[in-house]
């Protein structure tokens, strides 16, 4: 599960209209605090924060705000 920051963070991209779906498999997610984006593919994002993700038992547990952000975007528009 992830930490209430990270969902706070990944809400307030949902929201904004910050995610733009390439494909099934693949978005674009913009950053909560710049100009950037990430790419978010196959569930595995290219953030830094994703990369050295420290918290929960597994790498599986990985997560950051731009994944959390997909999976919102993937519930609205039904999209497993």
């Amino acid at each position: 599960m992830a930490e209430k920051r990270t969902i706070e963070k990944a809400i307030k991209v949902f929201e904004s209209g910050g995610v733009e779906k390439i494909d099934n498999n693949s978005f674009r997610v913009k950053s909560a605090t710049s100009k950037r984006s990430h790419d978010v593919i196959e569930n595995k994002c290219n953030c830094t924060g994703f990369i050295l993700y420290k918290h929960g038992d597994k790498k599986a547990d990985r997560t950051c705000y731009h994944l959390e952000a997909v999976k919102l975007f993937k519930d609205s528009q039904g999209i497993q």
